[in-house]
Order: structure tokens, then sequence, then C-alpha cells
């Protein structure tokens, strides 16, 4: 009983040395954040945000190589779209204006009916 617990019933020519793979490089941060920005942009409506996305996936798109351009998930010309549209929603409230907001100002009151107040910068006078 005990001799057959010390071997091992394990074939030795079915046994396979493991072999890590190789990693793919990541050093292509510009990629990762040429398709990140457009939608921050498009969050937060901030306009630097807009152009400087607009610019780096210009810049990613000419960069590319051929294997880059195989391995990746959205082609170059996507991105740049994307960051072009992040671009027009920055812009948005200047063609498209809110209709609350536009109702508001030109009625003087809110959506809900209420009466809104301007608050003035000047200094109320004061009775002593």
């Amino acid at each position: 009983m005990s001799s057959a617990s010390t071997t091992s019933k394990k074939r030795a020519n079915l046994c396979v040395p493991y072999v890590p793979m190789e990693l793919k490089s990541r050093d292509d941060v510009s990629a990762m954040m040429a398709s990140t920005l457009p939608m921050v942009a498009m969050f937060l409506r901030n306009k630097l945000i807009g152009w400087s996305a607009l610019l780096m996936t210009v810049q990613s798109w000419l960069n590319e190589s051929e294997a880059s351009s195989n391995d990746s998930a959205q082609p170059g010309w996507l991105k740049v779209l994307m960051s072009l549209v992040g671009v027009i929603v920055c812009y948005m409230d200047i063609f498209v204006p809110a209709q609350s907001i536009v109702g508001a100002i030109s009625s003087g009151t809110s959506g809900s009916g209420a009466v809104t107040t301007r608050l003035s910068m000047a200094p109320r006078a004061t009775t002593a």
C-alpha cells in the first residue's frame, strides 16, 4: 500500500511545460485618450476638452500603423468622427438653445409658472 502512494500515476509523456504568452505592448496611451476624451467632452460640454480630443484623435489616426489598425476595435476615422461629434455637442447650445430657458427669459417665468426674480449686483440702499 505504501509503494502505490509514492509512485505517480501521471504519464510523463503527456505533461506539457508551461510557456507564458507574450503580452502586447500597451505603449499607445494617446489612442486610449483619443477614444475616451470625446465622450468626456460630450458629458462635460467643455470646449477645450472637445478641441483637444479632436486634435488628439487626428494625431493618433495619422500615426497608427498597419498592425495597430488591424488590432484596434474601432477604425481611426470613426474615432475622428466621434471627436467631431463631441465638438459639435459642445457648441450645440449656441445653435439650438434649450426651450425652457428661452421661455423663462422671454416671459419672466420659469417652467413651473413661478415668477423668476433677477438678482442685482448693485448695493441696496439701507434706511437708518
